[in-house]
């Protein structure tokens, strides 16, 4: 246990050690003593008489001779309660001070049992009659161990006060018990005062008690730490259960019972018995490195706890009633019928007693397919995707009843979707959802409590769950898949009609403003020659000639305004040959040898096959800009030497099928910064404009070597290749 001197310095810790050690020596030695002396006190004075150290009223003499017991045989069977009782205090306490002397919590609960051990019983009277001096001591070592057992529940496990006005709240505590224990009948004394003065301030230190307990559980402790507040709180209240069950019982029952001596000794010994479960539990929060699991040991007492109590009731009632309804005196006839109907009663109720404590602790790991009908019957309703998987997530939240779960979806290696419910902590545990093999998102749960694993039968709930949402998440990602392609498809539609009507308003600019005023010249001139042809032949020829060289500027326009629209080359060679074409446009020429076509600053290589199929003119134009303008950026900016181009049609299926073209050079590279902007510049923007128009991919990067890649993949749909090659066909005849 990680050490808990947090109140105390090194040197005050070892003036504390040596008093806590004095002072158990002392109660052990005391204890010892007294024994003796406690049954020579009974058997002189407590048979005959009551006796202030014995709270059991005196048996009598003749009751004594009618059994055949001897003062000696009564004094001594008390005498060897007490001194059993005491003794496992005492030596659990000292096993205890052994191991963990060096450890506040460890003397402070070591203490604690060794004086409980002592005084808890009345076996240390027998040294208050012999001198005052005795008297004192005593009251001193019961204070002291109160004083111990209310700090210890305060400051058990971690040694700190939490909250922090807790232990304010302490030496309250102390402060109105400890004094009037150290002065019994005084008015320092709540039980001399006024017994509901006492009574109130039981209630008090209990519900503090619980309550600081229950704070510190749920936001200080560790798991270990819980563990171990789990066994000490378990066995305090079993024992407190047990103490106040036979108490009540003593009071209701007080005009008979005291008249039967031997009733009054087995009530003795059961409220002892309990009490023993303080240390057990203590011993076993201290010295366990691995702690039994608790939980499954609270669940089976809070079982069988409540069905004894409903055995014991039915079966009073039953004798009760069949006495009334039979008028008979017979107590047989009556327990046989009580009995009866306890026996048809247990199992049912045992059944739903059990389901109904297993729900509150574990949820309903026991009850899949109850979970999964109530699941389905909610999925029954329409709702949109989203809710859909916040109701999954929200139904394994509340049947694990744990604190948080969270289900994410992905969509090409990244989270697009994540629903979740409650509270959120860093403690949990993921599930992979996969689909037919493939993964499709994530579902994190959170622990119970922090570090606590779940058991086999939450992983076989877990594990039914997470099968069902598997489907539920696929379908909801269809669903919000196709929401997304619709969403997709309607932005794309209003694209193409904005690149339309931008298209027809730059050839309308282009025709009205360019090629109208050329033509309404070309037509005025053609009327100046016609009138001058026969009266100045010469003036004819000059207004015929600047006519020719106007039409042949006008045709090179118009050839120009057919050029942006699709490059000719594209329908007079094919993809293949307008590239290479545009390379040799585009830098100094020189004779081609081998596919390489060399220039002064660049040598280009060009890697193509001999033919590619038939291709959407989208794919064509756009695989031509791109290479145009990576071209341009090899001779412009790139400083390069080599400069290789690869064009190849890839066909693997109706996802896989499009054409595939990289350009890599030798340059200086492009900077990260202008790699990772939004546009990355004029010419880098319009290439992943133009393949992304076609829902391609764009891909640019710096080689470690230095010099670009640029990879470019335009998808062409095999039902789109056949409608070109009708067209084709067509446009041939």
């Amino acid at each position: 246990m990680i050490s808990t001197n947090l109140l105390f310095s090194d040197g005050k810790m070892v003036w504390l050690r040596r008093g806590f050690l004095s002072i158990s020596l002392l109660t052990v030695i005391l204890f010892i003593l007294s024994a003796p002396q406690y049954y020579q006190y009974i058997k002189s004075n407590c048979i005959t008489h009551s006796c202030e150290a014995f709270y059991n009223p005196a048996p009598g003499s003749g009751w004594l001779k009618e059994h055949g017991i001897t003062a000696s045989e009564y004094a001594f069977a008390y005498d060897a309660i007490y001194v059993v009782f005491g003794l496992v205090y005492i030596l659990i306490g000292l096993v205890i001070l052994w191991k963990k002397f060096s450890d506040l919590i460890g003397l402070m609960g070591s203490y604690m049992l060794i004086s409980l051990g002592g005084t808890f019983t009345p076996i240390m009277w027998g040294l208050k009659v012999i001198h005052p001096v005795f008297r004192i001591i005593v009251q001193v070592i019961e204070a002291s161990g109160m004083a111990a057992f209310i700090l210890f529940f305060f400051l058990f496990p971690n040694g700190r006060f939490a909250p922090k006005w807790s232990k304010y709240l302490c030496v309250v505590l102390i402060g109105l018990r400890v004094p009037g224990m150290l002065f019994p009948k005084t008015y320092v004394d709540l039980q001399f005062v006024s017994n509901w003065l006492f009574v109130c301030w039981f209630i008090l230190w209990i519900g503090s008690l619980l309550s600081v307990q229950i704070y510190r559980y749920r936001r200080i402790l560790t798991l270990v730490e819980k563990q171990q507040a789990k066994w000490v709180v378990y066995g305090a209240t079993l024992a407190l259960i047990g103490l106040f069950s036979l108490t009540a019982i003593y009071i209701i029952t007080e005009n008979s019972i005291v008249k039967m001596p031997d009733q009054l000794y087995y009530m003795e010994i059961g409220i002892h018995t309990t009490m023993l479960l303080i240390p057990a539990a203590i011993w076993i929060a201290m010295m366990k490195h691995r702690l039994w699991d608790i939980d499954m040991i609270v669940n089976r007492t809070l079982v069988y706890g409540i069905m004894t109590a409903c055995t014991v009731v039915v079966y009073i009632i039953g004798v009760w009633y069949s006495s009334l309804l039979f008028q008979t005196n017979n107590n047989l006839i009556s327990s046989l019928i009580a009995t009866g109907i306890v026996a048809v009663l247990f199992a049912p109720v045992k059944e739903k007693v059990q389901r109904f404590i297993n729900r509150r602790m574990y949820g309903e790991n026991e009850e899949p397919y109850m979970v999964l009908f109530r699941l389905a019957k909610e999925l029954e309703h329409p709702n949109n995707p989203d809710s859909v998987l916040h109701l999954v997530v929200r139904t394994i939240k509340d049947s694990l009843r744990i604190p948080y779960a969270s289900l994410s979806l992905y969509q090409y290696g990244e989270t697009v979707v994540t629903v979740e419910d409650g509270i959120y902590n860093d403690d949990c545990i993921s599930y992979r959802l996969i689909y037919q093999g493939d993964e499709i998102g994530e579902i994190k749960l959170s622990r119970r409590t922090p570090g606590e694993s779940f058991n086999s039968s939450d992983e076989k709930f877990i594990d039914i769950l997470i099968r069902q949402a598997c489907v539920v998440a696929q379908s909801a990602k269809v669903s919000k898949d196709l929401i997304l392609l619709a969403e997709d498809l309607q932005e794309s539609r209003e694209n193409l009609v904005f690149a339309r009507e931008e298209e027809r308003r730059k050839l309308r600019s282009n025709l009205h403003d360019d090629l109208a005023p050329r033509l309404a010249a070309l037509a005025l001139t053609a009327a100046a020659a016609e009138e001058l042809v026969d009266r100045n032949p010469y003036a004819t020829k000059d207004i015929l000639g600047e006519l020719r060289t106007t039409i042949r500027q006008t045709v090179a326009e118009i050839r120009g305004l057919v050029y942006d629209l699709r490059p000719p080359t594209l329908d007079q060679m094919g993809l293949i040959g307008a590239i290479h074409e545009r390379i040799k446009d585009l830098s100094a020429t020189i004779p081609i040898q081998k596919g390489v076509i060399n220039t002064d600053r660049v040598v280009f290589t060009f890697n193509s096959p001999d033919q590619l199929p038939s291709l959407p003119a989208a794919v064509e134009v756009a695989a031509y800009r791109i290479a145009t303008e990576a071209i341009v950026n090899v001779i412009r900016h790139a400083r390069a030497k080599t400069c290789n181009i690869s064009l190849v049609f890839n066909q693997h299926g109706e996802r896989e099928c499009g054409l595939e073209m990289k350009i890599e050079d030798d340059g200086i590279g492009v900077s990260p910064i202008r790699i990772n902007k939004k546009n990355g510049g004029i010419g880098i923007g319009s290439m992943k404009e133009r393949a992304a128009e076609l829902g391609g991919r764009f891909q640019l990067k710096t080689n470690t070597q230095g010099g670009t890649a640029i990879t470019v993949f335009l998808p062409v749909h095999t039902n789109l290749m056949g409608d070109v090659n009708e067209k084709s066909e067509d446009f041939n005849r």
